[in-house]
């Protein structure tokens, strides 16, 4: 079934990042890849905001119907955000359904022992006994076997084609591109942890520990955005793991601007890298929505009938100056020199909480892509209509040691 394997991989490269290669040179073979996924145009969108932190955009006006047809991208530096644009238009061009073989069967039929129970991906309908469904065939690295996995869960977006119906709107979560699938699975790990970790808190009503920062490279962005009359709120979420999750809400008091409160977030083994990406997408949420209410004026006045003080008390847990604090350089630093044993420690943090990890390869371009699902895990940040009734049981918070 699936060819998964997951190799010995040492990252090259360190700043304000962890990737087995140089910014640049990643840059230098996708943008070979533009035409092929088409994309018609990149551009360097950081003019658009006062804050001068870089954010890209990369236009593929062909996009399946359901998907995107602009792609942002963020980073400390130039390089990292145009990368990341172009990543994410791979992403999104790998994700569509071009002709892959699926099975057509009910759950019953594939068999509880070789299938993920659509019931664990969090359902917003009952499933029916017998119920047709496309499956694919996927790996769970936790248990290092096959697995078979609803299509709904994997392709974005998702068609089934009339022969079944769909389980929930499908979505992005998960889905990522790396230089090597190795580092391609690691960050959509991350993405699914991040996601879990802000479904709770939205469910809670609560992000958890406000984030105090002294120096280094975070203090400096978070001294950009407040030179520039924008308050930084980050928070250390209190996730189910101990893989650090990091949101950040921005509140321009300069201009007050609904539009602009605007939030962010990261999830890393470093907790400074999982600062830096909440940071750095709170510049492309930003940058993005002045490009969208520029392109659609109908987004502009939605949030300005709504307004800046009542948006700002309705999203009051981004904003709170009484929570309990926590210093980033307490949080513990977990990640390693490899890119598989970031891996390793990422299952060994997930595997009180999972049966499963399971990771489709979707790669259609010499850049591998994977979708990587982790049933039982919280969505409904994402999807408001994927949420359980009451929180699942064995969570527990993460602690700084």
């Amino acid at each position: 079934m699936s060819n998964i394997r997951i190799n010995r991989v040492k990252k090259e490269y360190f700043s304000g990042t962890h990737r087995v290669k140089d910014p640049i040179d990643t840059l230098n073979l996708i943008k070979t890849l533009m035409p092929e996924i088409g994309v018609t145009e990149v551009s360097d969108i950081t003019h658009l905001d006062r804050l001068n932190i870089p954010v890209y955009s990369a236009t593929r006006p062909r996009a399946a119907r359901g998907s995107v047809r602009i792609n942002a991208g963020k980073g400390t530096i130039p390089a990292h955000a145009e990368v990341s644009a172009m990543m994410e238009a791979i992403e999104r061009f790998s994700s569509e359904y071009r002709g892959e073989v699926m099975d057509l069967a009910s759950y019953e039929q594939i068999g509880l022992t070789k299938a993920v129970d659509p019931a664990d991906l969090i359902l917003p309908r009952e499933l029916e006994i017998g119920e047709q469904l496309h499956w694919l065939p996927s790996r769970d690295i936790l248990n290092d076997e096959d697995i078979y996995i609803p299509a709904n869960a994997v392709f974005h977006p998702y068609d089934p084609l009339g022969m079944a119906q769909q389980l929930f709107r499908s979505d992005t979560n998960g889905l990522a591109a790396g230089n090597v699938i190795e580092e391609a699975i690691l960050h959509g790990i991350f993405e699914v942890i991040e996601r879990d970790a802000l479904s709770d808190a939205e469910n809670r009503r609560s992000l958890g520990r406000k984030i105090i920062v002294e120096s280094g490279p975070v203090k400096e962005l978070i001294d950009i955005f407040e030179k520039n009359g924008i308050n930084v709120h980050l928070w250390y979420l209190n996730g189910r793991t101990g893989v650090p999750t990091i949101a950040a809400g921005a509140d321009d008091t300069k201009t007050k601007d609904p539009f602009m409160l605007v939030t962010g977030s990261g999830t890393h083994l470093n907790p400074e890298i999982a600062a830096l990406r909440a940071l750095t997408e709170v510049a492309q949420s930003r940058a993005s929505t002045i490009k969208g209410g520029k392109e659609d004026p109908s987004r502009r006045r939605i949030a300005d009938k709504a307004g800046y003080e009542r948006l700002k008390r309705i999203n009051r847990m981004w904003f709170k100056d009484d929570a309990k604090p926590v210093s980033l350089t307490s949080i513990a630093d977990k990640s390693t020199d490899y890119i598989d044993d970031d891996i390793r420690v990422t299952l060994k943090e997930l595997e009180n909480h999972c049966d499963r990890v399971c990771v489709c390869d979707l790669s259609k371009t010499q850049v591998p892509v994977v979708r990587v699902v982790i049933p039982g895990f919280e969505v409904s940040y994402v999807d408001h209509t994927r949420k359980r009734t009451k929180l699942q049981s064995g969570a527990h918070f993460n602690t700084l040691n």
